[in-house]
Formats: structure tokens, sequence, C-alpha cells
């Protein structure tokens, strides 16, 4: 699995990506995905990719938050360069928060959370993919989903994400 990020999860960034997420501002995805852009490493990756896939958040998340922040990043993405944003991984059940949590304790925490419905196989097979998120810790997240769009039939899989924690 490639993975690409566009900065590091500390100061200054932690603390926009932050208000971002939870200060209720999705008017700033537009600015972070533009960012995101001018990274050649993370341009050559949507530009290879043939559909980028936000994941999903937890029905209860995205009913506090409103949004969701991966969803935006793909977007403004997508729209940039004229890639289809398919939303075709779903969440099977609410998960509690990553936060805190082990590697392993966050594997754990996701088995067998992504679904990709039937009616989207069609869509992704043979397929590169690029899985966007916000923040990527351990990666668990990235894998639990990478798993799962390759066993619905998924060509391959790339990922990327807006910041990584040191």
């Amino acid at each position: 699995m490639q993975a690409h990020a566009w900065c590091d999860y500390s100061y200054p960034w932690q603390t926009l990506i932050t208000h971002w997420k939870l200060g209720q501002q999705p008017g700033l995805a537009r600015h972070l995905a533009g960012w995101m852009q001018q990274a050649p490493d993370i341009a050559q990756a949507v530009a290879q990719a043939e559909l980028l896939v936000p994941i999903p958040l937890s029905s209860e998340r995205l009913r506090t938050r409103g949004y969701n922040p991966a969803a935006q990043l793909v977007q403004h993405l997508g729209a940039a360069c004229h890639k289809q944003l398919l939303t075709t991984l779903v969440r099977t059940r609410d998960t509690p928060t990553q936060r805190g949590l082990t590697r392993a304790q966050r594997l754990r925490n996701l088995r067998q959370a992504f679904a990709v419905p039937q009616a989207h196989l069609a869509a992704i097979a043979g397929r590169h993919i690029l899985l966007v998120d916000d923040v990527m810790t351990t990666g668990a997240t990235f894998a639990s989903a990478s798993q799962c769009l390759l066993q619905a039939g998924a060509g391959s899989v790339s990922v990327l994400c807006l910041a990584r924690t040191a």
C-alpha cells in the first residue's frame, strides 16, 4: 500500500486541521485540497488514480459534525483534476473513537467496519483507487478500508491523507 501525506500533524497544521474538523469550518477544505495538489507526489497519486474514495465517517460522527472531512477533500481534489468521486465504501457499524488506541487496538476496533455495497462492485472492479482521509496515525483505518476494497475487487489501492502524526 503506497501512502502519501501532505504534512505532519504538528504545529501550525494541527491547529488549522483541528479547527477545520471540529470547529465547523468546512470551507477550509477547498484551501487544504489546493495546497495538497501543489505537492508533486500527491498530484501524481491523484493523476494515477481512477477513482477517489473518502474514508466514511460513522453515522454518529457524521450527525455530530455535519460533514465528512475526507469527503470534502475528495470533492475538491477530484473537481480540480476531473476525477470521479465514489462514495462506495460504507461503515457497517459505528466504531468507538480511535483516539488514544494502539495500532493493535485500532485494528481490532475496525475489524469488519467497512463494506462495499453490492451495487458498487462493478464500479471498482479492477480499478486503481486512491483512498483519502484527513489524518493518519497508525494506518489502521487505511489498512482495514484497503483490505475491504481489495476483497471487493479493486485492482489496487493507494492512500492519501492531509496529515500524518509523527
